[in-house]
């Protein structure tokens, strides 16, 4: 509320402090009121702490982009994460989230996707952007984020005790390095130069008239603006270092202006320095000898918004295509008779179409024979040659429960999937095996039903090798019966490659007719290792079959 609105003998009691439910506090005592969260004063920060000089300057420049710009700060969003300088989005009053530790610019980036038009800024310390969250902070510059990115810089982790961070100068003390930091600093400007900034700045505190300017350019500016705003942790880092003074507790309420003292006497500033050249300086004993400042990179490039924009007619007409092509599926009336639970174990190795086939199998119990189906997958890190799973149950009725525990088939394509898999299928169970490549043990099982088709073979002859897991689809079909022929063809046909449909087809109808001779086969033995397998003959091809 306005200062009329305050009784004249309140205002003389007023200190700063408003109760929280009062959350409209506003006394006009101060020309930042308005922005200023008076509730939660009295601050927490240390004496000799730059963060109140940095939060002035952001309020400064919004309210300049407020009457000068017309900004409307009903849009305006600040993120922060953890810290010392987290303390920023609880202070300020405008719309603010204070996020989990180094996960500020990802719920930036939300919030601006979310909402383009709200202008997002993320004020927070070097350990929450460049330490936990470097790798968040990196990949907004890449994408040329429409987000202003501040961050308060004191060389350490301020509010968790002053340990080493990701910015302390290489021989600086610190908590954890009281012997010296042996490890090297970022240089925050190249970093966000080399992640693809498109604004870049560097102020310390002290410049405060030149850090506002440069706030206000950075969140006009449209895409990734950085801003590095070097202050003094006069409790933590300025303790243990010759810029404040020591350790002496008498000295607590000088160590921040003598650090800033020592800042004015090494700052340098030109802003035609490259972001590389613009690393915290120091000497042999960690002291910083240099502080590049300025505004080092104003380079407007499209931002991801307009990226995203230019996309969206390219994307929005291949979905429209897509959406046509499921609007214009073949409409079929689906099984009308009752399939229990059925559980499908597929193996082989990456390369063979083993998910892809369980997905076929999937789409076709659901979209086309209008059944209960589940689809899971399982398959090693390499892309090709590292074992490969997949498992479908379809019901006619809900399935609860959408991993397999009892398989009653299995299409197997390699020798590992094999020996992983035979032990599973149930009693009276049916395995399917290429028996170009599964070879069947001495102790195969004799309580299973065994059927072999040389599926890559006969691929390969087709024109396709790829086609093999193709050619099992159509020897399960015909064997199992769990999914109809007819629904079968028509999600191969939307699953593959148009140019290959055909070739598809017409594999799917080899293994579908070779399944069928077999059924109509007499049980023969299992084949022993000595033996070539496929010692039943359908056509010009071999095929072996075994049952219990």
């Amino acid at each position: 509320m306005s200062a009329d609105k305050i009784p004249a003998d309140s205002i003389s009691h007023l200190s700063g402090y408003e109760p929280p439910d009062q959350s409209d506090w506003e006394t006009g005592l101060h020309p930042m009121d308005s922005l200023l969260r008076g509730e939660r004063l009295p601050h927490i920060w240390c004496q000799g702490c730059g963060l109140g000089t940095a939060l002035t300057t952001f309020i400064s420049a919004l309210q300049w982009l407020e009457k000068n710009k017309e900004w409307d700060l009903e849009k305006v969003a600040v993120v922060s994460g953890i810290g010392c300088s987290g303390r920023v989005a609880g202070y300020i009053r405008l719309d603010s989230f204070h996020t989990t530790h180094g996960r500020a610019i990802p719920f930036a980036t939300g919030l601006k996707i979310a909402n383009p038009n709200l202008k997002v800024v993320v004020f927070s310390g070097d350990g929450d952007i460049a330490g936990i969250g470097g790798n968040h902070f990196i990949h907004a510059a890449r994408r040329n984020l429409d987000i202003t990115v501040i961050c308060v810089n004191n060389f350490n982790y301020g509010m968790t005790g002053g340990q080493v961070g990701s910015t302390t100068p290489h021989g600086a003390r610190a908590v954890t390095a009281q012997y010296g930091n042996f490890e090297y600093p970022f240089n925050l400007p190249y970093l966000a130069a080399a992640g693809g900034a498109s604004f870049m700045a560097r102020w310390t505190v002290l410049h405060a008239r030149r850090l506002e300017w440069t706030l206000r350019e950075a969140m006009e500016h449209r895409g990734f603006s950085f801003v590095e705003i070097i202050a003094p942790c006069s409790t933590a880092y300025a303790r243990w270092n010759p810029e404040g003074k020591g350790l002496d507790p008498e000295k607590l309420r000088r160590r921040g202006l003598e650090v800033i003292k020592h800042y004015k006497e090494i700052g340098k500033i030109s802003p035609e320095t490259h972001p590389k050249d613009a690393d915290v300086k120091v000497d042999e004993n960690g002291v910083i000898i240099e502080i590049v400042e300025g505004k080092f990179i104003d380079d407007p490039k499209p931002d991801l918004q307009e990226a995203i924009d230019q996309m969206a007619p390219i994307a929005e007409k291949k979905w429209k295509a897509a959406k046509r092509a499921i609007d214009n599926r073949p409409k079929v009336k689906g099984r009308t008779d009752k399939v229990p639970r059925k559980e499908l174990q597929l193996g082989g190795f990456g390369g063979q179409g083993i998910i892809s086939a369980g997905k076929i199998i999937g789409q076709a119990a659901a979209i086309y024979d209008k059944l209960e189906a589940c689809f899971t997958q399982s398959y090693g890190p390499e892309a090709r040659g590292g074992a490969a799973g997949s498992q479908v149950v379809i019901s006619s009725d809900l399935i609860h429960y959408p991993n397999i525990t009892e398989p009653e088939s299995a299409i197997i394509m390699s020798q590992g999937a094999y020996e992983k898999y035979a032990p599973l299928i149930t009693e009276k169970g049916i395995l399917l095996i290429d028996d170009g490549l599964v070879v069947l043990p001495e102790n195969h099982r004799q309580d299973i039903v065994t059927y072999g088709i040389p599926a890559t073979k006969a691929a390969e002859e087709m024109g396709n090798i790829r086609a093999a897991n193709t050619v099992m689809l159509g020897f399960w079909t015909s064997i199992v019966g769990a999914v109809s022929k007819e629904a079968m063809k028509l999600s191969l046909a939307d699953s593959v490659p148009p140019k290959t449909v055909d070739v598809n087809i017409k594999a799917f109808d080899y293994g579908y007719d070779r399944g069928t001779e077999l059924k109509k086969t007499k049980a023969i033995p299992i084949p022993t290792p000595t033996e070539k397998t496929g010692t039943t003959h359908s056509g010009d091809k071999k095929s072996s079959i075994n049952e219990p």
